[in-house]
């Protein structure tokens, strides 16, 4: 079917176009017995930022309480590591090249033709709101049914939450004039909120010395750039704020049918966490990637490039300390989430899906952020929960998709066999299914083209490629059960890439029925590529 024929005309008629007439008249528009769907959802939130990944650095009770009580997929891997792509694949259940939505830009200028979880639940009766971060193509927010909050008008809430959020700050915090070793946060908190910097923040060395740059000059900083402890009540913090606003949804929806995502900013950049949990790690005591110093000469990914402080011990402490703050933090107000479910007598009604859109790097092989497919930019902490219906303490360590959540909600709320890239995970969860694939694909097209711009991880290997027959990129194959970290590249320039040809071929193969299978747009290209070459 023809992305076009998937225009939003409205009404009953987008699932229409969407499902068929079959399944459409299958449908009994019944959900008294279905469940409500509660998803949360963080940024930029690596696989074993949790205790129950076996993390000993990291507070985590309540998200290790989740796992222990659902499911735990501990290989789960991300449709996209960039924010728009991937979200907008987790909720349409499609691959990021059938969306066509390939760069956060997409989300105020691209369209997808294809209707999310949320839109085809409303239409089955549930009532969709959503707070926090959307991070998607503002079309698809016109099915939540979010009412005004309180203080933080705007023209478009959900769309443009972020912006509302600094003008609210804006209103209550006059400012201030800075302390020693402060500057004014302005690249996301709207220029009156100070905070301490920390050695890894970009401006560290210059503020020390009392040069203390304008606020012009630091508006055009990056978010990564900026590490620290921001000078906010705990009250006020953007996790607080968004918590709070889905804990006044779940009052107010206690007695209907919902779909209701909390979806948390942090811990993506800038990472600037507050007190109190700011001083709860203390940086010399914080473990650092066993790659932080990978010169990555055989790689994709700025080889031989020294991408500083990323690859400082020291430094990249202070960042995983604040990292983790800001996850202790949304734990806690996951912990009261989830408290107020068993207030309401909700809990055995609810599903309750916890997961990130994608990884960060936090100084594994001497990088920052994600936009890429090493293991801390596309694995991410997914957990399903659904008491009665889910037995409970168990880890499925099958790399996973997050792309199968739009199924996997979908047959729980019961409408079976919806069109998707992914597949439902209800019967691996209620133990009556295998995983339909022992692998799970990533993607992504960047501007630059001499890096891979798709991936396919299985249990012991991975294999990254492109979607082009040809360019300069380096391919890479990982033996991941021999070299976790991926540290080895064992074709691209490796002498005896040779030895590794009939397993890059065997990955390309599943890869390449994968995509087939779910007619994907650009398989010829990969079908093509050269994968170890002379």
């Amino acid at each position: 079917m023809k992305r076009r024929e998937f225009l939003r005309a409205g009404g009953l008629g987008t699932l229409v176009m969407v499902l068929g007439e079959k399944s459409l008249s299958a449908m009994t528009f019944n959900n008294e017995d279905k469940p409500n769907i509660l998803i949360i959802m963080t940024d930029q939130q690596t696989y074993d930022a949790v205790g129950y990944s076996g993390n000993k650095n990291i507070i985590t009770p309540n998200l290790d309480k989740l796992a222990s009580e659902g499911v735990n997929f501990s290989h789960a891997v991300t449709p996209c590591p960039v924010c728009v792509p991937a979200r907008t694949s987790i909720y349409t259940g499609r691959l990021t090249e059938t969306t066509t939505i390939r760069r956060n830009k997409d989300a105020l200028t691209g369209e997808c033709y294809y209707p999310t979880f949320d839109e085809i639940l409303a239409k089955r009766g549930y009532r969709t709101e959503y707070y926090g971060k959307f991070h998607a193509p503002a079309h698809m927010a016109k099915v939540y049914q979010n009412p005004p909050v309180e203080g933080m008008a705007g023209t478009d809430p959900i769309v443009h939450w972020e912006p509302i959020y600094v003008k609210y700050l804006q209103n209550k915090y006059k400012e201030r004039p800075l302390k020693k070793g402060e500057l004014y946060e302005t690249t996301f908190y709207g220029g009156t909120i100070p905070y301490k910097l920390h050695p890894t923040d970009s401006q560290y060395d210059r503020v020390a010395a009392g040069d203390i740059p304008e606020k012009a000059k630091l508006k055009s900083m990056s978010q990564a750039d900026i590490h620290g402890v921001i000078d906010l009540p705990a009250e006020d913090t953007i996790t607080a704020i968004q918590a709070k606003q889905t804990l006044v949804a779940l009052d107010r929806l206690k007695d209907e049918k919902f779909v209701l995502t909390c979806s948390f900013h942090c811990p993506h950049v800038p990472i600037t966490p507050s007190e109190p949990y700011a001083s709860m790690y203390n940086p010399k005591e914080m473990d650092t990637p066993a790659s932080i110093k990978d010169t990555r000469e055989n790689s994709p990914y700025n080889p031989g490039k020294v991408i500083h402080p990323y690859d400082d011990r020291e430094k990249v402490q202070y960042m995983v300390a604040n990292y983790y703050a800001f996850v202790t933090e949304i734990d806690d107000w996951i912990g009261k989430i989830l408290k107020k479910l068993d207030d309401l007598k909700l809990t055995k009604k609810t599903l309750v899906v916890f997961v990130s859109d994608h990884g960060e790097m936090l100084g594994a092989h001497g990088m920052r952020g994600k936009f890429n497919f090493y293991e801390e930019s596309v694995r991410v902490p997914f957990v399903v929960r659904y008491p009665g219906k889910i037995k409970p303490a168990q880890t499925i360590s099958n790399p996973i998709s997050t792309l199968n959540i739009f199924p996997t909600v979908l047959e729980y709320a019961g409408m079976k066999n919806i069109p998707t890239d992914g597949y439902s995970l209800k019967g691996v969860m209620e133990g009556t299914e295998k995983p339909k694939y022992d692998f799970a694909v990533s993607e992504w097209t960047w501007l630059n083209e001499n890096v891979p711009s798709i991936m396919i991880r299985t249990d012991d290997w991975k294999l990254m490629t492109t979607h082009r027959s040809g360019g300069k990129n380096v391919d890479v194959l990982f033996d991941l059960k021999n070299d976790p970290h991926e540290m080895n590249n064992l074709i691209g320039s490796n002498p005896e890439r040779f030895k590794y040809k009939e397993t890059a071929e065997e990955l390309r193969a599943k890869l390449v029925d994968y995509l087939k299978e779910v007619n994907y747009p650009l398989v010829e290209g990969i079908e093509k590529r050269i994968l170890v070459r002379k």
